[in-house]
């Protein structure tokens, strides 16, 4: 494996790393907004 392939292997990795940061981000805003909206309609 050249350093070029194990570079981009790298890369492959960390965009995977990101694509569940990311989701993880994405479930965590849903659940807050939900949350507030709960909140927000029982005060009501």
């Amino acid at each position: 494996m050249n350093e070029q392939e194990s570079h981009h292997q790298e890369l492959e990795q960390d965009n995977a790393g990101d694509s569940y940061a990311d989701a993880f981000a994405a479930v965590c805003i849903i659940l807050v907004a939900v949350a507030t909206a709960v909140f927000w309609v029982s005060q009501q």
